[in-house]
């Protein structure tokens, strides 16, 4: 446990030097690249880069902090467990790999905190060991992969080039490469259609939901879309595909939070709606907001992962809202800062998520926009208000449904790491758009656009009670958006036909052909080249023995 506590206050210590450092670089515009020479093989350098400037330094200043809250909260959430020493090291590992990608300017030295990423959160997810946990574990890996293989495949590619610089690249050339460098960003951040696996990792343990599903994992795929923004940008095709997409990701996550029932799967849909949010401003070429949300989403998100945690941890381990009813009588404190996450959340004013959110909605107001993807990104924001209300509803106004024996209580640990981030939550929205947006940019709406986010959210509200009148009618589609409109069942049917290809390859090929082929006749090349040999060293022998004689016969006759 002292192992926790000692790491915690090292990596918040760390975070808040590193902060500084992030506003000194912003201000004097500085950048810092470090390259390591490795080896020289045809005639391809391959180096090691490390780059900061002002975007990393604070996206490595996030994840510490929230780290080392993470690591305060396990002191009395993983208190008991049996394994904790190989739970503190893979969130250590998991740690490290993530500030490896985030310094990585380049494809090559990418990978490996890339996977490294991969590796150590299959291992998180399958900590609590059952079924369900290694169901959820490979399904999580195998979507994984197939951003690896993407990433593998765009070295190579360079490889053969001779060049790992994209400035030399044809027209073709960089569509190929950045088709696979979007498809493994959409991989890691859990992008339509492969989005099955985020609530499918909330087999893990609470703290690894904070720390992995709010700043960390899921923000690969969209910091690594970031650095490449001068080049995706020069192509405005790779802009469309990536706004549909996001659009179409915050939709149907709105769509499965509100029929969901789980505590922390509606947390991990309402990540997944952000993400596509992230995604649709990218796409509309403001890749400083999109970092900016980001950052404010990191935030709230991990303090509403660990409220959740509280949550569960005290109704032993029951994730079903039905069962949670009237809380603020038994943790008023912890609801208080599950609330507080909940209206960030809905973007209201002047929570933390209102600087981000509210500007992202303005500026995509302001901008040239498709109607159709205009109506989307109305339904999906008012979704978002929805779930939130929905779950708010379930928590405070419910009556309590689970044992009447039951000790519920605020935790003291649990509540310290939370209230600092509590704190960093209220004044991180206000701070960082003062420090981030230092050039003022006027907004022109009219007062009718101005205002419709809000008469959407109302309309939101009473929209809330005629949902809770027909939630029963409706089975059919609260079925269909409970399973991700059947992605899941897609994608598990997907990955085992595919295994199953696979091994009949396997059994056809290498235990077949290969076995037949390859084994035996290179079993008989080898013996017969050995009984040559042995007839070789046969004859070898008798004419050295022949020789020596003859020698020693000229010898005695000389004498």
């Amino acid at each position: 446990m002292i192992l926790f506590y000692l790491t915690a206050w090292s990596f918040l210590l760390v975070s808040v030097g590193i902060f500084f450092y992030g506003l000194l670089f912003m201000y004097m515009n500085y950048k810092l690249l470090l390259n390591w020479n490795l080896l020289v093989l045809n005639s391809v350098d391959f180096s090691m880069l490390i780059y900061l400037d002002w975007l990393s330094l604070i996206f490595i200043f996030t994840v510490l902090l929230i780290s080392s809250m993470i690591f305060f909260y396990c002191c009395e959430y993983m208190g008991h467990d049996f394994n904790i020493n190989r739970f503190f090291y893979l969130i250590f590992l998991f740690v490290i790999s993530m500030i490896l990608m985030i310094i990585s300017p380049s494809i090559l030295t990418i990978i490996l905190g890339w996977d490294g990423l991969g590796l150590i959160s299959y291992g998180l997810v399958i900590y609590y060991q059952s079924n369900f946990s290694y169901n959820s574990g490979m399904l999580t890996v195998l979507m994984n992969r197939i951003g690896d293989v993407m990433i593998i495949l765009s070295i190579s590619v360079m490889f053969i080039l001779g060049s790992w610089n994209f400035l030399f690249y044809n027209s073709f050339l960089n569509y190929l490469l950045f088709s696979m460098v979007i498809i493994a960003s959409f991989t890691k951040s859990a992008q339509f259609p492969f989005s099955s696996w985020l609530p499918a990792a909330m087999a893990a343990p609470t703290p690894v939901s904070s720390l992995v599903h709010s700043s960390t994992l899921v923000t690969a795929g969209v910091y690594m879309l970031i650095r490449f923004n001068n080049l995706i940008y020069l192509n405005m095709s790779f802009l469309n595909f990536i706004v549909c997409i996001g659009m179409l990701t915050m939709m149907f996550a709105g769509f499965s939070a509100l029929s969901e029932y789980d505590l922390k799967k509606i947390i991990a849909y309402s990540t997944l709606s952000q993400l596509g949010l992230m995604m649709v401003i990218y796409g509309m070429k403001f890749y400083i907001l999109s970092f900016f949300h980001l950052i404010i989403h990191a935030m709230f998100k991990s303090m509403m992962f660990m409220c959740s945690g509280v949550f569960i941890h005290s109704l032993l381990n029951y994730q079903d809202i039905r069962f949670m009813g009237n809380l603020i009588e038994f943790m008023p404190l912890t609801l208080m800062i599950f609330m507080v996450a909940n209206f960030s959340l809905c973007g209201a004013p002047f929570f933390s998520g209102f600087y981000s959110k509210d500007l992202i909605l303005e500026k995509i107001f302001m901008s040239s926009f498709s109607l159709i993807l205009y109506l989307f990104l109305l339904l999906s924001t008012g979704l978002t208000v929805m779930y939130s209300i929905r779950v708010m509803y379930y928590l405070c106004y419910k009556n309590f449904n689970f044992l009447s024996f039951s000790k519920i209580s605020d935790m003291k640990l649990m509540n310290f790491s939370m209230f600092l981030l509590l704190i960093n939550s209220l004044m991180s929205g206000y701070l960082m758009n003062w420090l981030i947006f230092l050039n003022i940019e006027e907004i022109y709406l009219f007062s009718m656009e101005k205002i419709q986010i809000l008469i959407l959210c109302i309309s939101m509200l009473i929209l809330f009670n005629f949902f809770l009148k027909l939630k029963f009618k409706i089975f059919f589609l609260f079925y269909f958006f409970g399973k991700m409109w059947m992605l899941y069942y897609m994608n598990f049917y997907l990955n085992f036909y595919n295994l199953n290809l696979m091994k009949k390859f396997y059994n056809v090929i290498d235990k077949g052909y290969t076995t037949l082929v390859l084994e035996k006749s290179l079993m008989d090349f080898i013996s017969k080249l050995n009984l040559n040999f042995q007839v070789y060293s046969l004859n070898l022998l008798i004419s050295l023995m022949f020789s020596l004689s003859y020698l020693m016969v000229i010898g005695l006759m000389m004498f």
